[in-house]
């Protein structure tokens, strides 16, 4: 088999594990669904259009549309934003790069993506800001060739540079290393978590990417320790993906989908959603895996749901269940020390939340972006909520845009102001070609007139 060949088959298994997520937005409704109105529009400041510089030239460029770009601020107004897409010059389109913007504070704007390490695959990128600033990333990494796997990398920004990518908790049989969560405690540690291979056969690592478990490592003394395990597979065909981590007090919080089958439509929804917690200490084990809700029908896990610490205290899980055309939002709670999670509650329901993103302020007030709406008619959608779940209701925040906006990120800046970055898809085009961004958007539903 030639290695162009292998390159194909190992995209084609990774767009299998994507196939959920792959699309912009939901599935077309049965035909006997019923069909609620849309968020109101809320009028939202100007939105900025990331550009590309591509060796000192301006590029267009088509974004990889399975990975949801990823946004962080800095304590002096500052942001990152990364994504991963292919620039297109007269040769045709690049491979799949990550890309990094920075918004200047002092000149009030994003300043041109620039590519991230060699020139490879790159794709899965999480991002955290320290204490002091520091901006911290992980991501996946796929060297040119057909036997190559993707591996997990570290670069931090130093110096006003990034550092050269290096590895994380490397191992012969890694496999490919995937979809990867990055926290911060306050003492500044480096926690991640991510999909690995080294524990499953040579078998199944080279059949599927799916075949793997979740490991975590730890960055202490400058150096990332041993992976660990988080999970063990139950069974060949039950595998987790999709881990989110985040950090509570003095331990740490993961949540992840369990899926059971290896076809596009096995996996199309989890079986079910579980969870563990750990000290902050690295030489500590992980609780035993418990499982915090059960698919019963629809679509759940994967991307339906996402994960935050509450500067308060505690850990918050926002997540969808989708089903026949109509999502339902709930939220739930891990307060501080707890081993239980509070009962779900309905934030909201209608056509839209699906691939939620969420932060939340010092307040507590909890902040999610959504796809609001399907096929080829989707914007950015967003709602506010309370401790208790508490909310207004769901607003539009990408109104009279042409064309299709969806697959948000938002990060709250130390004023409490979001910042949300999502795809743009024009009319009349077949690919996404821009990053866009919104400062301090308005999340508030309009009053009744």
């Amino acid at each position: 088999m030639t290695p162009w060949r292998q390159r194909l088959l190992v995209l084609g298994a990774m767009a299998l594990m994507l196939g959920p997520a792959a699309a912009t937005a939901q599935e077309p409704d049965p035909a006997n669904a019923p069909q609620p109105l849309p968020p109101p529009e809320v009028a939202q400041p100007a939105y900025d259009v990331l550009r590309i510089d591509d060796a000192g030239l301006g590029r267009p460029y088509r974004v990889w549309e399975e990975w949801v770009p990823q946004v962080v601020t800095t304590p002096d107004g500052g942001a990152w934003i990364f994504f991963t897409a292919q620039v297109r010059t007269e040769e045709g389109y690049g491979d799949r790069r990550l890309y990094a913007a920075r918004f200047d504070a002092e000149l009030k704007v994003w300043l041109p993506a620039q590519s991230m390490g060699s020139s490879a695959t790159q794709f899965g990128a999480s991002a955290v800001v320290d204490r002091k600033g520091v901006v911290h990333l992980v991501y996946s990494d796929r060297q040119a060739g057909g036997d190559t796997w993707s591996q997990l990398v570290y670069q931090t920004m130093a110096d006003d540079s990034w550092t050269e990518p290096a590895p994380i908790a490397p191992h012969p049989d890694a496999g490919h290393q995937m979809l990867a969560s990055l926290a911060v405690d306050a003492n500044d540690t480096l926690h991640v978590v991510w999909r690995d291979q080294r524990l499953v056969t040579a078998e199944a690592r080279a059949a599927l990417p799916t075949n793997a478990d979740l490991m975590a490592s730890d960055r202490v003394a400058g150096e990332w320790t041993e992976a660990m395990p988080i999970t063990v597979r139950e069974a060949p065909e039950i595998n987790p993906a999709w881990p989110h981590l985040t950090v509570d007090g003095d331990r740490i919080v993961a949540v992840w989908s369990i899926y059971r089958g290896t076809t596009a439509e096995e996996m199309k929804s989890a079986m079910r959603v579980e969870w563990s917690t750990r000290s902050l200490d690295a030489t500590s084990a992980w609780s035993p895996p418990q499982t915090l809700y059960v698919r019963e029908g629809g679509d759940a896990g994967g991307r339906l749901i996402d994960l935050a610490s509450d500067p308060r205290g505690g850990a918050v899980v926002v997540y969808g269940l989708f089903n026949r055309g109509i999502n339902e939002i709930f939220l739930q709670r891990l307060d501080t020390g707890s081993s239980v999670w509070t009962e779900p509650v309905l934030i909201s329901r209608g056509d839209y939340g699906y691939l939620p993103a969420v932060d939340i302020d010092a307040e507590g007030t909890i902040y999610t972006v959504f796809n609001s709406g399907r096929n080829r008619d989707v914007d950015i959608g967003g709602l506010i909520a309370d401790r208790a779940g508490t909310s207004p209701g769901a607003v539009t925040l990408t109104p009279g845009e042409a064309g299709v906006t969806a697959r948000a990120s938002i990060a709250l800046d130390q004023n409490g102001s979001p910042w949300v970055v999502y795809m743009h898809q024009p009319t009349g085009s077949s690919n996404v070609t821009e990053i866009q961004s919104v400062r301090a958007a308005r999340f508030a539903p309009p009053e009744p007139s």
